[in-house]
């Protein structure tokens, strides 16, 4: 190959090799910046507060952030609104990670004092999960939901 051969070879292989790495630099700005807005969220708080037509409820993971594959103490306390103890209520949470399709996990809670209830939950991946409560009162039938942090 004489000079004027390689010349023009690095020329034709220039634009090519250019656009090659423009798609990897921008390949990793945006890799980066989902990085960065995914450990600039806010995780979950343990107790969170809630309210519906009839009263109030706290809600309380017991050991947070969750632990995957765990047994997780979820603990409600529901008022009427009056302030007294919602009592004899039938409560159900379904655990649903977010993004992902890694299956659900269903559980109930029983009234263990006046207007206290107590489940366990298990998340099945590290992440974010949504948790949603459906709660059954004599007087009508509500959706909750809250977000969780589980960790390995």
């Amino acid at each position: 190959m004489n000079s004027e051969e390689s010349i023009l070879t690095t020329r034709a292989r220039s634009p090519l090799l250019k656009w090659t790495l423009s798609v990897l630099a921008a390949a990793v700005i945006i890799t980066a910046a989902f990085a960065w807005l995914q450990t600039t969220e806010a995780a979950p708080p343990a107790v969170t507060e809630h309210s519906f037509e009839e009263g109030s409820l706290t809600w309380e993971i017991g050991r947070y952030p969750a632990k995957v594959l765990d047994l997780n103490d979820f603990r409600l306390s529901l008022r009427n609104s009056e302030g007294a103890p919602l009592r004899n209520a039938k409560l159900s949470i379904v655990l649903d990670m977010i993004g992902m399709n890694c299956g659900n996990y269903s559980f109930k809670l029983t009234e263990t004092a006046p207007g206290v209830y107590e489940g366990e939950g298990m998340p099945l991946m590290a992440g974010t999960w949504k948790a949603t409560l459906t709660l059954d009162t004599a007087d009508g039938s509500y959706l909750l939901a809250r977000r969780l942090s589980a960790v390995h």
